[in-house]
């Protein structure tokens, strides 16, 4: 908040100083220390558009800087076979957290569907991947295109009389499963 509020007052006192410099001087008025008696109009400009654009470079970089850093992208470990919805909540207290595989954070499902973890919720853009897990390996599940199996994904945040959730879930299945249970079954949850 104080970087926004020195930003502020920095193009304040630069605008006050510009229009200041373009101001016609009454004859005999001595020049300032920035402009030199030779100082022209346009040189008056060219450093008041300098300026200016400092001034909203700098800005644009404090406003990208102050974002948080992309999100990293998830490897989704489902059980072998399973079908239904899957769902991780994020920043449960005494949760371990999960564990990072060549760059990617590993959120490894129990036969249940439902993981908690103590890693905090990550929002934006990143490329998750999807694979079945058994004692034989992976086995990829495509996300998109012919032979999809990942549905309805979400990432939410919610309150409640328990505290604040986030939580990521989706379902695991053929388009006509998730079809046959969109709206008959419940998605599983973390006991409360």
């Amino acid at each position: 908040m104080i970087a926004y509020l020195a930003t502020a007052l920095l193009t304040l006192v630069t605008v006050y100083s510009t229009i200041v410099s373009f101001r016609q001087k009454p004859e005999g008025e001595v020049s300032g220390w920035l402009f030199p008696h030779a100082a022209n109009r346009w040189t008056r400009i060219l450093v008041g558009v300098f300026t200016v654009a400092v001034i909203v470079g700098v800005a644009a970089w404090v406003s990208v800087a102050t974002r948080s850093s992309p999100r990293r992208s998830l490897q989704f470990l489902i059980p072998e076979n399973y079908t239904g919805w899957v769902q991780v909540e994020f920043g449960v207290p005494g949760a371990k957290i999960l564990p990072i595989e060549s760059g990617q954070a590993v959120v490894k499902f129990p036969a249940s569907g439902v993981l908690a973890t103590s890693s905090p919720a990550q929002y934006g853009w990143a490329k998750d991947s999807y694979f079945y897990y058994s004692d034989a390996g992976l086995r990829q599940l495509p996300s998109s295109g012919a032979g999809r199996m990942i549905w309805g994904k979400i990432n939410a945040e919610e309150a409640g009389a328990s505290g604040q959730r986030n939580y990521e879930e989706f379902f695991v299945g053929t388009e006509r499963q998730f079809k046959d249970e969109a709206g008959s079954k419940p998605v599983p949850t973390l006991p409360r």
